[in-house]
C-alpha cells in the first residue's frame, strides 16, 4: 500500500492534506502516524477494522499491554494493586470537580481502581469495561460494572470519567457527543490522554522512544490545541491543565537505556524539590506527558 495517498483521510476534519510523522508503529507494520496539515490532528492510518477492534478489546488487549508495560495487567488482583498509585495521582486533580451528591461513571474501568478511589467522595459510581476478566474481578469487589454503554438502561450521570480512552476511539467527535446524551445538566466529562508533545518524543533525541511511543490502539494523539479542539467540535467547553505521570527516572532511563521502566530508580538521591522542579517546567512549557481536560456542556 502507498501510505502517502489522498485516500489517507484525517478523521476529525476530514482533510486529506498530511504530513508523514512515522512510519514505524509498534503493533501495526501496515499503518503509519500523520499530521492533518489543517486540523493538526496526529493520527493512525489505517486503523484496525471494527470487527477485529472489537474481538482486540476483549480478549488481547491484556496481553497487549502486558507486553508494552511489563507484569500486572493479565492478573486482575495485580493490576489492581499495582494502580493504586496512579489512581491515588489523580484524585488531587478531580477533587474539586467532584461534588457529595455526585453520581460517576468511568468508562474504560477497567479493575475499578480508580472507582474504588473516587466512591469515598461522591455518592455512586459505575464503570463501563469490556474486559470480561476485569469486569468480573470489579464486580466480586462491588463496583458495580457493566460490559458497553447501552447496558446503562439510559441511566444519566453527573461526572464521567473516560482516562486514556479518547486516543483508542474511532470518532472522538461522534462520541464526546454520545455522552452528552448521559450526562446531567451541570455534568462534567473528566478526560486525560497523551500528550503528543510530550518533552520525550518532541526535544529529546532517543532513537526507541518513537517506535515505542506510536502504537495501534492509539488511532488519535493530542496535543494542547488538538484536544481542544476536538471537544469544541463536539459542541462542548473545556478547560485544559498539563500533567506528569512519570517521572525523572523514568526519562533518565530513556536517555541512557533507550528502554522504559526507569520509574522510581533514582529516588533515593534525586530529592523531592529536584522531581517537583523538572516536572512544573514540562508543565510550564506543555511538554508534560499528559493533559487533563474538565469537559462541560454548553447549557
Amino acid at each position: 500500500m502507498n501510505k502517502i495517498t489522498n485516500t489517507i483521510i484525517c478523521r476529525v476534519c476530514g482533510s486529506t492534506d498530511h504530513a508523514l510523522v512515522s512510519s514505524t508503529v509498534s503493533g501495526a507494520s501496515d499503518s503509519a502516524v500523520y499530521r492533518c496539515l489543517d486540523c493538526e490532528l496526529v493520527y493512525l492510518f489505517p486503523i484496525m477494522p471494527e470487527e477485529e477492534e472489537a474481538a482486540f478489546y476483549i480478549s488481547e488487549f491484556e496481553d497487549y499491554m502486558e507486553g508494552r508495560s511489563g507484569p500486572g495487567w493479565e492478573s486482575p488482583e495485580a493490576h489492581f494493586r499495582s494502580y493504586q498509585a496512579e489512581g491515588e495521582r489523580r484524585l488531587p486533580l478531580v477533587r474539586p470537580y467532584l461534588s457529595p451528591d455526585d453520581s460517576v461513571l468511568e468508562i474504560g474501568s477497567s479493575t475499578g481502581y480508580f472507582l474504588d478511589d473516587l466512591s469515598g467522595y461522591v455518592s455512586s459510581v459505575v464503570g463501563v469495561e469490556p474486559s470480561v476478566a476485569y469486569r468480573n474481578y470489579a464486580l466480586k469487589s462491588g463496583i458495580h460494572t457493566v460490559e458497553y454503554l447501552d447496558d446503562l438502561n439510559d441511566a444519566k450521570f453527573d461526572v464521567i470519567a473516560i482516562y486514556y480512552v479518547l486516543e483508542h476511539l474511532r470518532d472522538p467527535v461522534g462520541y464526546l457527543n454520545q455522552l452528552q446524551a448521559i450526562l446531567n445538566k451541570g455534568g462534567r466529562i473528566l478526560i486525560e490522554v497523551p500528550n503528543v508533545d510530550d518533552v520525550l518524543l518532541s526535544r529529546y533525541d532517543i532513537p526507541n522512544f518513537g517506535p515505542f511511543y506510536w502504537q495501534k490502539v492509539h488511532y488519535h494523539v493530542f496535543s494542547q490545541r488538538t484536544l481542544k479542539d476536538v471537544v469544541v467540535r463536539s459542541g462542548l467547553e473545556v478547560q485544559l491543565f498539563p500533567a506528569q505521570r512519570y517521572d525523572l527516572s523514568n526519562h533518565m532511563v530513556w536517555m541512557m537505556e533507550g528502554k522504559p521502566g526507569g520509574m522510581g530508580r533514582y529516588i533515593d538521591f534525586f530529592s523531592t524539590e529536584l522531581e517537583s522542579s523538572y516536572s512544573s517546567a514540562l508543565k510550564r512549557h506543555w511538554l508534560c506527558d499528559t493533559i487533563f481536560a474538565v469537559v462541560t456542556k454548553n447549557d
